[in-house]
Formats: C-alpha cells, sequence, structure tokens
C-alpha cells in the first residue's frame, strides 16, 4: 500500500509586506493595519488580493515609497500597539484583583474565619478607601480596584480549595 505524500506548504510574513500592503504579523497572523482584517494564510497573492480589493484608493493617496506613506505606517503601527497595550492594562488589574483576592483569603483560611468574612472584609475596604484616599487623584480608580477584588462566599471557598490542594501537592 502506498502511502501518499502530500507537500506541506509552509507559508510566513515577510517585513517588505508592511510597507507595501500595510499588513503586520501579530502572534502569527497577518493583520492588516487599515481595517484589523486577518489573513489566515501569509501568501503574497491573498494580502495583495485583500489590498487591491479593499483599500483600492489608499494606492493614490499614499504613493508607494513616499514618506506620507511611510508616515501612516508608523502612526498605524503605534495605535495598535496602543489598543494591544489597553488589554495588557485591563489583564494586569484583573491580575491584581485575583492574587488580593487570593491573599484576603489565605489570611481568612488561617485565623478559621468564616468565608462570610470575605465581603465583610470588602466592605471595610471599601469604607476605609473613602477615608484614606479621599484627598487622592486616583481615589477613584483606588477604590474600582477594591470593588473589582471577588470575595464572595463561593469564591472565597474556591480559593481556600485550591491553596490546601496546592499545599498537599507539594508535601506529597
Amino acid at each position: 500500500m502506498a502511502s501518499s505524500s502530500r507537500k506541506v506548504n509552509t507559508y510566513h510574513f515577510h517585513l517588505e509586506w508592511e510597507e507595501q500592503y500595510f499588513f503586520t504579523e501579530v502572534k502569527g497572523k497577518n493583520v492588516c493595519l487599515l481595517c484589523n482584517t486577518s489573513i489566515s494564510v501569509a501568501r503574497k497573492g491573498n494580502i495583495e488580493r485583500h489590498h487591491k480589493a479593499v483599500h483600492s484608493k489608499f494606492e493614490k493617496s499614499f504613493p508607494l515609497s513616499s514618506g506620507t506613506r511611510k508616515e501612516k505606517l508608523k502612526q498605524l503601527k503605534n495605535q495598535l500597539v496602543g489598543q494591544q497595550s489597553i488589554f495588557l492594562k485591563t489583564a494586569d488589574k484583573n491580575k491584581a484583583a485575583t492574587e488580593a483576592s487570593y491573599r484576603v483569603s489565605q489570611i481568612i483560611a488561617r485565623k478559621k474565619k468564616p468565608y462570610e468574612d470575605g465581603e465583610m472584609i470588602k466592605q471595610a475596604f471599601l469604607e476605609a478607601a473613602d477615608s484614606l484616599f479621599a484627598n487622592f487623584k486616583n481615589k477613584e480608580e483606588i477604590v474600582s480596584a477594591i470593588k473589582s477584588m471577588q470575595l464572595s462566599v463561593n469564591t472565597v471557598m474556591r480559593r481556600v480549595e485550591i491553596m490546601s490542594n496546592d499545599i498537599f501537592l507539594q508535601l506529597n
């Protein structure tokens, strides 16, 4: 029985496509900087077809190899980086709130207090924040961070369970 050998084509992004077609590579995907559309296969024909079909008037406004085209490319790349950083900041805030929730849950478990105390602690944080941070410029941001901290009964119970399982696995 003959095995069918099929040639596997691997395509990759070329840097010259940035200035030529206003495409860039983001996490292995080819993304149009003009409309944020993603092209699945990184073939020149696919990228060229998209650019000519969707952005046909772009060539007249920004001729190839012109200074204005290079400036527009730089501006769009900076805009993409700015959009990505917004998502990273949000993820960092969520990570910080989760870490704080774990820390409070750990204290509740160490002191052998009921899991319901998590909600009371959060309320105490919010009340204290009103007094402590009254003159701070970023008071709303601090209060928002405290509000995003998850300390419900079920969440505290789940976090304590996860931490106890982790300790158990470390000891074995």
